[in-house]
């Protein structure tokens, strides 16, 4: 079983993208939505959700992990790592195409506050960044506004234009998208752009990965599919009323705490 976590509902991009990548594999996605969003949070605490949330997953078949969430990877996968035995897959800002792909050498990157103070962001744009000038830039109440289901209400759309408008008069040629809930808001964030920017969502290149580690560990699917949908909120049924409009098509959702 592929085993996926997100503070909330954006790691259904990339839940997305594994589904169709390995379409007879069972997949189950837990959203953190009582702690829902990270970014205001202490490492610490991040840390804390990730290990409980890893060893549930563990209890519940998992064989692989993936950390669908930006904020997450930056400040728990190398705890996660060092406590729980199976594969882990984390995700990270799409600088590294971004930047190489690059005409005018200035990109932007979006993210949440966290992720982007992180090392790891620093990290990204010194291994691979070199010479070429990256705005980076939060999308501040996004993920709020998708967790609520407002990909298109005129507040979303005013949020999303506060901070991509200014972009456009700072030569940019490419946006890297560095939180799982930001490609909800693609067809927002192309009303600003439109086609003249590319915009760069990692979720592909995750399922490509989870695809390699699982076939390098010998792993195989046993042709047992389905999708298991659990929130820790008390209230499963918000999450429910949101899976038609992000992934298309409606699911059970378990309510399971984890306090």
């Amino acid at each position: 079983m592929i085993a996926m976590y997100d503070s909330g509902l954006g790691g259904l991009s990339v839940w997305r993208a594994v589904r169709a990548a390995l379409p007879d594999w069972p997949i189950t996605y837990l959203a953190d939505q009582a702690y829902c969003p990270y970014g205001p949070r202490s490492r610490d605490e991040i840390i804390a959700r990730a290990l409980k949330v890893g060893h549930y997953l563990v209890s519940q078949g998992a064989t692989i992990l993936v950390v669908a969430c930006n904020t997450a990877t930056t400040a728990a996968i190398a705890a996660l790592r060092a406590e729980l035995s199976l594969p882990i897959v984390g995700i990270e800002p799409a600088i590294k195409p971004a930047a190489a792909m690059s005409r005018t050498g200035r990109i932007a990157v979006l993210a949440t506050e966290y992720t982007l103070a992180s090392a790891r962001v620093k990290t990204l744009l010194d291994d691979h960044a070199d010479g070429v000038d990256v705005l980076r830039r939060a999308g501040h109440g996004w993920v709020e506004q998708v967790e609520a289901g407002e990909l298109s209400s005129e507040r979303t759309r005013a949020l999303v234009r506060s901070v991509v408008e200014p972009l456009m008069g700072e030569n940019i040629d490419h946006i890297a998208l560095g939180c799982t809930h930001y490609p909800f808001l693609e067809p927002l964030i192309r009303e600003v752009t439109g086609d003249g920017i590319q915009l760069y969502d990692p979720a592909e290149a995750i399922a490509r990965r989870v695809g390699d580690l699982l076939r390098q560990h010998g792993c195989d699917s046993q042709g047992d599919r389905y999708y298991r949908f659990i929130t820790t909120s008390a209230d499963a049924g918000e999450m429910a009323l949101r899976l038609p409009q992000l992934i298309g098509r409606p699911y059970p959702v378990e309510s399971q705490p984890l306090d």
